[in-house]
């Protein structure tokens, strides 16, 4: 993802501006699917980390759960958008490609990812730096555009509402998840396979999870 000109380029501009309504106007479903899911384990007063936290869609809804939130995010203009909003401990500035992360080891109990992983084939840098960084039985609540056992190739979206060209949007299947959950000591706790539409307005399958730090 770093030296994706085009995906720096589709985060920048009216697209930021205008994130929220378009993903209310679409009936983006992820971040209140991943918040439904993940509820029963969280505490007020935890600390979650948002990778791609964008302008907040999904972790403002644990902020009101009383979680505190640390957030990351490449993009500066969707960061100014979400430190607006006034709920955020912390906003830092870092490609989530690109490991570490600026956060200690073992310092956050929970972590929420919704609208980043589809511009990923391969998926260890998230899993692992966020099972260095996540407390012991902490959850992690994430979607993924889901792909059947068996399929393959690298679906592409036209410029929608601000993108500019095409964007690679990945895939994952239920069993390349679970070759990530072994390798960085998470296990499975629940998922919801669900249709939605994005900013995009094509809708898709996409597969919310909850995984717990072993």
């Amino acid at each position: 993802m770093t030296n994706n000109v085009k995906i720096r380029k589709a985060f920048t501009g009216d697209h930021v501006r205008q994130y929220d309504q378009k993903s209310q106007k679409a009936n983006w479903l992820a971040p209140d699917i991943a918040f439904g899911l993940a509820y029963r384990y969280i505490v007020p007063g935890e600390s979650i980390l948002d990778v791609g936290i964008g302008t907040g869609l999904s972790s403002v809804l644990f902020h009101k759960a009383g979680l505190r939130v640390i957030g990351m995010d490449f993009s500066g203009e969707m960061l100014a958008i979400c430190r607006e909003k006034g709920f955020a401990a912390n906003l830092v500035e870092h490609d989530v490609s690109i490991a570490p992360y600026p956060v200690s080891d073992s310092s956050i109990n929970h972590a929420v990812c919704t609208g980043v992983t589809h511009l990923f084939s391969e998926l260890d840098v998230i899993f692992s730096e966020i099972g260095r960084i996540m407390k012991e039985g902490g959850i992690f609540s994430f979607v993924v555009a889901h792909q059947e056992e068996g399929g393959s190739g690298k679906p592409f979206i036209k410029g929608h509402s601000g993108h500019p060209g095409k964007v690679a949007f990945h895939q994952h299947s239920s069993s390349s998840l679970a070759k990530l959950y072994e390798r960085f000591g998470f296990e499975l706790v629940t998922s919801l396979r669900f249709v939605s539409a994005s900013i995009g307005k094509r809708e898709m399958t996409y597969r919310a999870c909850v995984v717990r730090k072993q």
